[in-house]
């Protein structure tokens, strides 16, 4: 094993299944660019303050810059048994600047090191989560705008129940995604603070300008209590929370795609370059991508479940628990981040098939609600009006009647306004028509509704 950053007072070395259990480096290599980021601001804000000759704080953000690229370029650099990416960098930029290496540690702690790089990677996270969240919600609205129009059963209870119509659908779903972009958003603003300056636990003796640190870093604050800036995990809990609200939705939204494009229903067709065969069946295109989106919400969802439980009864100050927080936050952004391109995907290749779905919303059981609201605006108590019409179903369930026959016929007498635009009532495009003010499936209600959700994720 390599030189460690510590063990003065230590006479013999690590055991070495313990060493190997406590090792971080095998995943938080993955922020070896933040790290270096944030050492070479910190080697500069040295030399600024004093603590370093410039000259030193000079070599010491030279050789970080040339540890990146020799990552990025030499196969191999990365192999070496190291606890962690913090010891990485610093071995590393020992080959090329010496003892100086050590220097880029002065008054600086792990503690405060991984925090924020953590922060560094969730920041960036966040914004490539809204980007691709965004992204989604343009393409539900080009596709709601296409089918502002196309007639649908929409459902309650896993039941047909009202005609909506296919942009209504799309409209519902872009609107969820702009607000899980909102909460992208809103958990980037917490983790944008920079914990560096904070040491250990209780600050630094060095007069760094954290405040410049912070800008040349692009973090919008510096923390105000170092121990809390080392304990801070909120961001990480928050930010996998908001990952895991958006792949529920995703997961909500497969199920939904995978049930209206089946034989049974065939409302649209999915895209072939996100289903897959079978080694068995040739008639089969299975919706393998929609079923991957659904089911990684249990691990996105176990995400904010390790990061929670892992909190849980800690004291003030940082705990080696902590280090198990970024396989969780890795593995949150690794399955959001995979899926929304492919969510994206499967609804811009969407084929809607009109016919079948206004088959489906022509059944006349799903217009039993307006007819009940009509003959209310006619005269009739609601409450009265719904047990008429749900008498007038059940009669037309047992004599095997189309439903607008009964009703004609029953409501005649009583009702005769109502009774000659019966028709109307239990026309489809009346039906999403009707419902037109704000929120409602009239297609320009709708268009409106996609139009301002477009405009959500673009400002």
């Amino acid at each position: 094993m390599t030189p460690k950053l510590w063990g003065g007072n230590y006479e013999t070395a690590p055991d070495r299944a313990f060493w190997e259990f406590g090792a971080s480096f095998p995943f938080d290599r993955r922020l070896l660019g933040e790290e270096i980021a944030a050492s070479r601001a910190y080697a500069r804000a040295l030399g600024e303050c004093g603590a370093i000759p410039r000259e030193d704080a000079r070599k010491l953000d030279d050789g970080l810059g040339q540890v990146l690229e020799r990552a990025k370029m030499v196969p191999g650099y990365l192999e070496l048994d190291v606890e962690d990416v913090h010891s990485f960098v610093e071995t590393r930029l020992g080959e090329i600047v010496g003892e100086l290496a050590g220097q880029g540690h002065l008054a600086r702690s792990r503690n405060e090191q991984t925090v924020t790089a953590l922060r560094m990677f969730v920041r960036a996270a966040c914004d490539r989560a809204a980007a691709a969240l965004a992204g989604l919600v343009e393409a539900l609205c080009d596709k709601g705008e296409e089918g502002a129009e196309a007639v649908m059963p929409g459902f309650t209870h896993v039941r047909a129940a009202e005609p909506i119509t296919f942009g209504f659908w799309a409209s519902a779903l872009a609107w969820g995604f702009a607000r899980d972009r909102q909460r992208f958003q809103d958990a980037r603003r917490r983790a944008n603070v920079l914990p560096l300056g904070s040491g250990a636990l209780a600050g630094t003796p060095l007069p760094l300008d954290r405040a410049r640190l912070a800008a040349e870093l692009g973090f919008e604050a510096v923390s105000p209590n170092a121990l809390d800036a080392v304990s801070d995990r909120d961001f990480a809990a928050e930010f996998a929370f908001a990952c895991a609200q958006a792949q529920t939705r995703l997961s909500r939204l497969s199920e939904e795609l995978i049930w209206h494009s089946g034989p049974e229903y065939g409302f649209y067709r999915l895209p072939d370059a996100y289903t897959t065969g079978s080694s068995l069946m040739p008639q089969k295109k299975n919706p393998d991508a929609l079923e991957l989106l659904r089911g990684k919400a249990a691990r996105v969802q176990a995400a904010v479940q390790r990061l929670l439980v892992m909190q849980k009864g800690l004291p003030a100050g940082y705990q080696k628990d902590l280090q198990e927080d970024k396989e969780a936050v890795f593995d949150a952004a690794d399955a959001v981040l995979g899926s929304l391109p492919v969510a994206t995907g499967v609804i811009a290749g969407l084929v809607l098939d009109r016919d079948a779905m206004r088959r489906a919303a022509s059944r006349e059981e799903l217009y039993a609600a307006s007819l009940a609201v009509a003959l209310a605006r006619d005269g009739l108590p609601f409450r009265q009006a719904h047990h008429v019409v749900g008498a007038l179903v059940s009669a037309a369930q047992v004599l095997k009647r189309p439903l607008r026959e009964i009703a004609r016929e029953r409501l005649r007498a009583q009702h005769p306004a109502l009774a000659a635009r019966v028709d109307a009532i239990f026309d489809p495009d009346e039906a999403v028509r009707a419902k037109s003010t704000e929120g409602g499936t009239a297609p320009e209600t709708v268009r409106a509704s996609l139009s301002a959700a477009r405009a959500t994720v673009r400002g």
